[in-house]
């Protein structure tokens, strides 16, 4: 077969054959396919396998190959060129509706403090920070426990601390009763 009987064969495939070819072009499986398209494998297999037979029973690489190099050659999208210039207003306004709360904010000279807002969760903690903030409460209805294995030794830590806190405390206690009784 020639090069143009390869481009009316690929002018025929459907979109997600195509898919498919690009994807096997990358040297992913058939399962790998499979997972980035969302469908199984063997749907996979059975259309390389069916464009395959159209191209004369090439391999999947070669078939994948060929279909990337029509599609290279068949070309992209045709855009104008846009021409790129920068104004000379020194107060640039929007030329359009604004879509977003960012962008009226910005168009009002709020830029400044809309930025210093959005950046707050990413800042220092809240002061009112509690230790039992780590640990998920129980919900009724909710059967196991979602701490995970970094947590579970944060709190392991965090409770050993507290706990050797309250036994040399509770010993401190003791020594200074057994000083007063001797007294």
């Amino acid at each position: 077969m020639n090069e143009d009987d390869y481009s009316e064969i690929f002018e025929r495939l459907s979109p997600r054959k195509g898919d498919c070819l690009r994807e096997a072009a990358k040297g992913s499986s058939s399962k790998e396919i499979g997972r980035a398209l969302g469908i199984s494998p063997n749907t996979v297999n059975n259309h390389i396998l069916e464009i395959r037979r159209q191209l004369g029973n090439v391999s999947k690489w070669k078939a994948a190959q060929l279909f990337v190099s029509w599609e290279a050659r068949k070309g992209g999208q045709n855009i104008p060129p846009q021409s790129m210039v920068i104004p000379d207003n020194p107060n640039p306004m929007p030329t359009g509706p604004t879509e977003t709360q960012a962008d009226d904010q910005a168009t009002q000279g709020e830029a400044e403090d809309f930025f210093a807002n959005e950046q707050k969760p990413y800042g220092v903690r809240d002061p009112r920070f509690s230790l039992l903030d780590i640990v998920p409460y129980r919900v009724a209805g909710r059967q196991r426990n979602e701490l995970s294995g970094p947590y579970i030794l944060i709190v392991f830590a965090i409770l050993t601390t507290l706990m050797l806190f309250a036994v040399g405390a509770g010993f401190s206690l003791l020594l200074a009763l057994n000083g007063l009784v001797k007294k």
